[in-house]
């Protein structure tokens, strides 16, 4: 089965300096029940690829299913409001998409340890129960496929780990789609490995093999060379201010 299928889709951004064509006749396909992790150096378009995969933005051109309900991208603030409580945003983009709110915010507080404060506004939260509440409620909807744009996991310590853990766990539940530019993200949680290199998005059925591609392509792949791996350096920047300034 397949959870989202890309056929032709081209995907243009026009700015003062002229035309940027991320994406010309991409095809693609995810199957249904697999982990894929895509590898892609920055500026590559793996932003611009989940945004299209989520439908948060629409291809100029082509076509895009998607078989199931899809979550927004892991640790997105978009959806929630910093005036509101995490219990009152909870049950909003529940609501929305269809799901139990009260569910789901019993499953956030007890996963990240904020009973204490998830009826307080999310602006009052310190910096490390905002990454709680952004990844805990990441994973708290049952959705059919999970999206993210490099921020897989966060926070600190055991929450850490622990968020890691849930991140397998929905794995085995669920449709999982990632980009990242760590080797060591992709043997991790992927099942499947994909290299989006101009414009074009590369499928392997072995990770070594899109690990190898990735590294003949990109110079400053970690780990390329001797240099050491940061797999997670890019999930922790994501995930550091998710709602502006704190209080």
């Amino acid at each position: 089965m397949i959870a989202v299928e890309m056929a032709d889709v081209t995907k243009t951004f026009r700015g003062a300096h002229g035309a940027r064509h991320v994406f010309e006749h991409l095809n693609a396909v995810f199957p249904a029940g697999a982990s894929v992790g895509i590898l892609g150096a920055r500026g590559a378009g793996k932003s611009t690829l989940i945004r299209l995969i989520g439908g948060s933005t629409l291809p100029d051109r082509g076509s895009i299913r998607r078989r199931g309900s899809i979550s927004p991208p892991v640790a997105n603030t978009q959806a929630y409001h910093a005036a509101l409580t995490g219990r009152e945003n909870l049950h909003f983009v529940a609501r929305v998409n269809g799901f139990d709110g009260e569910a789901a915010t019993q499953f956030v507080a007890r996963f990240g340890e904020l009973e204490s404060v998830i009826d307080l506004p999310l602006s009052t939260y310190s910096r490390e129960r905002r990454a709680r509440f952004m990844f805990a409620a990441s994973y708290a909807l049952p959705f059919d496929i999970f999206i993210a744009d490099e921020a897989l996991f966060g926070g600190t310590g055991a929450f850490r780990e622990r968020c890691a853990e849930l991140v397998q766990a929905r794995r085995e539940q669920a449709t999982l789609i990632f980009t990242t530019r760590s080797p060591l993200m992709l043997r991790r949680f992927a099942d499947f490995g994909a290299v989006l290199h101009q414009g074009r998005l590369l499928m392997f059925e072995q990770i070594s093999d899109a690990i190898r591609v990735f590294r003949a392509i990109d110079d400053s792949t970690p780990g390329k060379d001797g240099a050491p791996e940061d797999p997670e350096g890019d999930e922790e920047r994501l995930a550091e201010e998710p709602f502006g300034p704190l209080a």
